[in-house]
């Protein structure tokens, strides 16, 4: 399972935009849908969350390229964990997935 360190500016980036442009590349767009029933919208809509969690930065396993972790709320009222990275300002979704337990009860502690 990947590790997270949280990092600030993630949190504020996340929280301070509310027109996000996604980068879906043609595997992800239906990766996450196949694997685990997570649609685009759902991942999307996580996005808007007022009270999304940004994990932070993956630290583990390591990646070539620098990867986020987040648990937001979904449009269908579901909790999802999303892997994503930053690519020329826009939100390029790796990875997502219904949040597990332990994720889903910090989510509902914080919110």
């Amino acid at each position: 399972m990947a590790k997270f360190k949280f990092i600030y500016w993630l949190l504020e980036f996340l929280q301070s935009q509310s027109d996000f442009i996604f980068d879906w590349d043609e595997g992800n767009m239906v990766k996450s849908k196949e694997k685990h029933g997570v649609t685009i919208q759902m991942v999307e809509s996580c996005f808007l969350d007022n009270n999304l969690l940004a994990l932070g930065e993956q630290y583990h396993p390591s990646v070539d390229e620098e990867r986020y972790g987040m648990v937001g709320k979904a449009n269908t009222n579901e909790v999802i964990f999303i892997c994503f990275t930053i690519r020329e300002g826009k939100i390029r979704p790796i990875s997502a997935r219904f949040a597990n337990k332990k994720e889903r009860g910090i989510y509902e502690e914080i919110c």
